[in-house]
């Protein structure tokens, strides 16, 4: 054998016993958290959630008034390695026995459904089987979970607010936002956004708060869980539920259809089967809002915090929504009322609540209870149901 022959066939034998020990293609991570605590609640929001001075908290509202915060996505991001699609895994468990899974072509994924508090795990998977290491990172806490779904706006999990006697409302049971069949001139909450509802999130049941075949579109189910349950309870907002104002402005009359309305939602509420839940108007801001008022106010949470967070609206696109007119220094609960304009009277909605319901006890949850007691005819029980189911200490 010749030395040039003997030299090919040995490289050859190399190049081909180099095959068996090929080394595993790997996916470099470009974001590497290294169990950092991430903010999602963005520094201008979480300066306003954490100002308890009222002149203080008006101030930020007109300074930041217009804004838009887009603060709960999340940039995961990697090198491309060649595969032709790549899946991310996310998980709360560091073994991944549990995880969401999102298939893409890209080399990066914006997720949006982080819950405060919460430790999570991620990695990327390629389709030619190279893979990434595991990284991971924390959320830090906050009174409000927002999200982000495809096709619906203002959405936010109600819980994590904390109350009076120490409690906590829990998270991943109520959820509220904006319409989802595409009213209007809005385009329908897309497949992915329903999917992000009724799989991530878990959501069973969906409350409609308008009014049939007036600014509903005529919807009559669940649009977002072909198998959840659907509650239409359309009422209008804020002092068109307190019965006594309305003899002092006929402009702003009792909307009967608030007793049988809110009963039916408190007794679906009361009833631990129904959830997750999501309930919505048409915006999630004013009808979704007075709800909410209800609800987190009867529970327990201060007025002051649920004032925050009415006025979180104001930075999801959907136009302000504050707690009075800034002409007034915000002290004269309501924002506007005029026909051109939407109706905005929250901290009015609060006074009168206090002057026609409150208790001895002096405390808004307790007004509230006595509210739906005798306007609507909800048992006791049934907010203690609610309760029961609502709120951890």
């Amino acid at each position: 054998m010749s030395k040039t022959l003997y030299f090919l066939v040995a490289a050859l034998l190399v190049v081909c016993g180099s095959c068996g020990e090929k080394k595993d293609k790997v996916i470099e991570l470009v974001t590497q958290y290294s169990g950092a605590e991430l903010d999602l609640c963005g520094d201008e929001l979480r300066e306003y959630l954490s100002e308890d001075d009222f002149t203080a908290q008006c101030n930020f509202l007109v300074e930041h008034e217009g804004e838009y915060y887009d603060w709960q996505n999340i940039m995961l991001i990697w090198n491309d390695c060649g595969s032709r699609s790549y899946t991310v895994y996310i998980s709360e468990d560091s073994s991944f026995e549990t995880s969401l899974e999102y298939t893409t072509e890209e080399c990066e994924y914006y997720y949006g459904l982080f819950r405060p508090g919460k430790t999570y795990y991620w990695k990327v998977e390629g389709s030619d089987g190279a893979k990434s290491e595991t990284d991971s990172f924390s959320v830090s806490d906050m009174p409000v979970a927002l999200y982000t779904i495809e096709g619906a706006a203002n959405v936010r999990d109600i819980g994590g607010w904390k109350t009076s006697d120490g409690g906590r409302v829990r998270y991943g049971l109520l959820f509220r936002g904006s319409q989802l069949n595409g009213y209007g001139p809005s385009e329908p909450i897309t497949e992915l956004g329903k999917s992000q509802l009724a799989d991530t999130l878990g959501i069973n049941s969906e409350i409609d708060l308008r009014t049939y075949n007036v600014d509903d579109d005529g919807q009559t189910s669940n649009f977002f869980n072909a198998e959840g349950k659907y509650l239409k309870a359309p009422f209008h907002p804020y002092t068109h539920i307190i019965p006594e104002y309305s003899k002092k402005d006929p402009n702003r009359y009792f909307d009967e259809r608030v007793r049988q309305s809110f009963k039916s939602v408190f007794e679906f509420l009361a009833d631990e089967s129904n959830y997750p839940v999501y309930y919505h108007c048409n915006s999630g801001a004013d009808r979704a809002g007075t709800l909410t008022f209800l609800i987190n106010g009867v529970l327990g949470v201060p007025y002051e915090s649920l004032t925050k967070d009415f006025e979180i609206t104001s930075f999801m696109g959907m136009g302000n929504r504050w707690r009075g007119s800034a002409e007034s220094g915000f002290t004269d609960g309501v924002m506007s009322d005029t026909y051109t304009e939407t109706y905005v009277a929250w901290g009015k909605m609060y006074e009168l609540m206090m002057q026609y319901y409150a208790t001895e006890e002096g405390t808004l949850s307790s007004a509230i209870e006595n509210y739906l007691y005798k306007v609507c005819g909800i048992s006791h029980e049934v907010i203690e149901k609610l309760k029961s189911i609502m709120l951890e200490y």
